[in-house]
């Protein structure tokens, strides 16, 4: 009778862990992180080899081969990935529901289930997609069932699998739980079991290590999960725990990464966002900072709270596993330590906090917890509601079968569109600088094995990436402006890459549907050889700079009150002599803060001949480098005065490399056509 009772209530969390994900599984797409593994299990498929013929930045293989295989059997789009992400999930909460039946009654383990369902909502995108930490995580909690059940050649495998697709929370935990086996009070034969654990782990690992061994993989292998990591952690920028003071105040260090700080479901539901954020208690209180940091050190705290309470009760086998879990994720929680990393450590120690409280006396002890659940319950369910209507706009792409927002969906189906018309099939068309999505959403080939731009890459790399360009004449590139703050700008992160792209490529079209949306741009190759006509030089108010994706001579943003001129004096060929050059902002300044419009002249020996304004921030077709063409007929064979100024109604920030004239040249025939801009972006 209780063994039907128990698989009864396995039965009811693995399947309520299905329905809670039914409504919203297929909702959202991460460009980043979803897209790069995805990109990379396609690169698979292909018959590549990773970390010889593809670059992998950080993680072991276990995930990309695992869905790649998946891909090869459910079909080639996000949609059958998303199936995986369902199961796994499905899988980790009946594997931590049937360990909390190992330390706690079955209500309490019932509601530990429960509060793991509404967990899913809040470590939105993990879970949502299916990525290596989840599915490390799937494994580890596969691993901690069978080391309470004294199977230690089973877990060791479970760690060997976890430690495959990531390689620190495999290390971390392993580690942990191997410790915990040897230091087992309760047990006997403990060094055999450790060492059954650990060899069966590497077990695991070893034939893997041997497979790239085999095919000249391994030096590579080792250089991108091993030394590049840790060289990464050592100069990294990316964000630790918000400081822990002020405390009861607000906290401006942490306000000003709060979009790596706050809930990432919270911050992709627009409208909940702006509520918030307009609202009294975010604005005039420091009610949200200290909420925040209780949830980012609250996991240290229990963890120790329990292994305090636990040894002076005496320490039992079942709390040193428990405790050897939590605290391997804890070790493993390295940077960025932002919300999205913090909730893959929240499982473990949430079954630590609930065994807590089970052994805990009194009625409040199981009142307050229930009232708490109930209502994070209402609150999730509310949230996942959000979020299926958010997310109501079907992709076109067959590679896709889900649903994207309003703001992006329109806008990946006209780039992806263009892509199709513009690039032979079959053809390379790689994406920078973040978004490896795109590729696998065209079922297109990056350039070089390569499908990330960002800090602390190997310079060789975007050699490689030019030299694959080259090779292959690559047509078609796609560049996206909106970039992550903490990781620098494409410029900073390759430096001979954007020299490069900026020499050879110009901006063909601009995709932008909202002034401070996303906004992605096609790179169509330059013509070989200069343009016609001799360039202009420089002067002292023009400066040569390498914009994207062009050459220009950038000028001073003046104002009204405080004009600023560039003159150059110049010699006018005598037959048929014209100046051609574009206008423009800085393509990677058109999503700052408004601060035009933006008038451009130019005078020939203080007479106007060209005049126009912009305002990108503002105007969405005025994201281009505009064309314009001044006819200096009648100054043919004289010496004159060129007056450049661009003006903005007050100053703007950083006005030396706003604003610019692209690739003037002086040219001695009529009919040389004025150079190429981009089309203005779609309404």
């Amino acid at each position: 009778m209780r063994d039907g009772r128990e698989a009864l209530s396995t039965l009811g969390v693995a399947l309520a862990a299905v329905a809670i994900q039914l409504p919203i599984y297929d909702r959202h797409l991460a460009l980043l992180d979803e897209g790069y593994l995805l990109a990379l299990a396609e690169e698979i498929a292909r018959g590549k080899l990773l970390y010889r013929d593809v670059y992998v930045d950080n993680p072991f293989p276990g995930a990309f081969y695992l869905v790649s295989a998946w891909l090869r059997v459910a079909g080639t789009s996000i949609w059958a990935s998303r199936l995986l992400a369902v199961g796994a999930f499905a899988v980790f909460t009946t594997l931590l529901f049937r360990t909390a039946r190992a330390v706690m009654p079955r209500a309490w383990a019932l509601g530990f289930a429960g509060l793991l369902l509404c967990y899913r909502i809040w470590a939105f995108p993990h879970w949502q997609i299916v990525s290596y930490s989840s599915l490390s995580a799937t494994f580890l909690a596969g691993a901690v069932v069978l080391v309470l059940g004294a199977h230690a050649l089973g877990a060791g495998a479970c760690v060997g699998a976890a430690v495959l697709c990531k390689q620190d929370y495999g290390l971390g935990v392993g580690a942990a739980l191997g410790l915990a086996i040897l230091l087992a009070p309760e047990r006997t034969g403990k060094v055999r079991r450790a060492l059954a654990f650990a060899g069966s782990a590497a077990l695991v690992v070893a034939p893997a290590l041997l497979s790239f061994a085999a095919h000249g993989a391994l030096r590579p292998f080792f250089d991108q999960t091993v030394v590049r990591p840790l060289r990464a952690a050592a100069t990294s920028r990316y964000l630790g725990l918000p400081p822990l003071l002020p405390l009861l105040h607000q906290d401006a260090a942490l306000r000003a990464g709060i979009g790596s700080y706050f809930p990432a479901v919270l911050l992709t539901l627009a409208e909940r966002w702006s509520a918030i954020h307009s609202g009294w208690l975010y604005r005039e209180t420091a009610v949200w900072d200290v909420v925040l940091k209780l949830l980012f050190y609250a996991p240290f705290l229990v963890w120790a709270a329990a292994a305090l309470r636990w040894a002076r009760g005496g320490l039992r086998d079942r709390h040193l596993v428990l405790l050897a879990y939590a605290g391997g994720f804890l070790l493993a929680f390295n940077r960025p330590r932002d919300w999205v990393h913090l909730m893959m450590v929240y499982p473990p120690v949430l079954l630590v906090g609930t065994t807590l409280l089970a052994a805990a006396p009194g009625r409040a002890a199981r009142v307050l917890p229930s009232a708490a659940l109930g209502l994070l319950a209402l609150l999730s369910a509310e949230l996942g509601r959000e979020l299926r209507h958010a997310f109501d706009w079907p992709l076109a792409s067959p590679r896709a079968g889900v649903l994207a927002d309003a703001h992006n969906g329109p806008l990946l189906d006209e780039l992806l569109a263009y892509i199709d018309a513009h690039a032979p099939p079959g053809a390379p068309v790689p994406v920078y600088p973040l978004q490896p999505m795109l590729e696998f959403l065209a079922g297109r080939e990056g350039a070089g094995g390569v499908h990330v731009i960002w800090p602390g890459q190997d310079p060789a790399r975007h050699e490689r990436i030019i030299a694959d360009l080259e090779a292959r004449d690559v047509r078609l590139v796609i560049y996206s402006f909106s970039h992550y703050a903490s990781l620098g700008s494409f410029r900073e992160n390759a430096p001979r890459l954007f020299e490069y792209l900026a020499r050879h490529y110009a901006i063909e079209r601009v995709f932008a549907h909202e002034p401070f949306g996303p906004l992605w741009c096609a790179l169509g190759r330059r013509p070989q050889g200069p343009p016609p006509g001799t360039a202009l030089p420089g002067s002292d108010g023009l400066v040569p700079a390498l914009w994207s994706f062009t050459p220009v001579l950038a000028e001073r943003v003046g104002t009204p009150d405080a004009p600023v001129v560039a003159r150059l004096p110049l010699d006018v060929p005598a037959e048929r002599p014209r100046l051609d050059f574009a206008y423009g902002i800085d393509p990677e300044r058109w999503l700052e803060a408004p601060s035009g419009p933006f008038t451009f002249t130019v005078t020939v020996d203080g007479a106007l001949v060209f005049r126009a304004s912009v305002d990108p921030q503002r105007r969405l077709e005025d994201r281009a480098w505009r064309p314009a063409s001044i006819d200096l007929a009648a100054h043919a064979g004289q010496r004159v005065t060129l007056a450049f100024a661009i003006a903005a109604a007050s100053a703007p920030p950083r006005p030396d490399d706003l604003a610019g004239w692209a690739e003037p040249r002086l040219s001695a025939s009529a009919g040389t056509p004025p150079p190429t801009a981009a089309p203005a972006p779609s309404p």
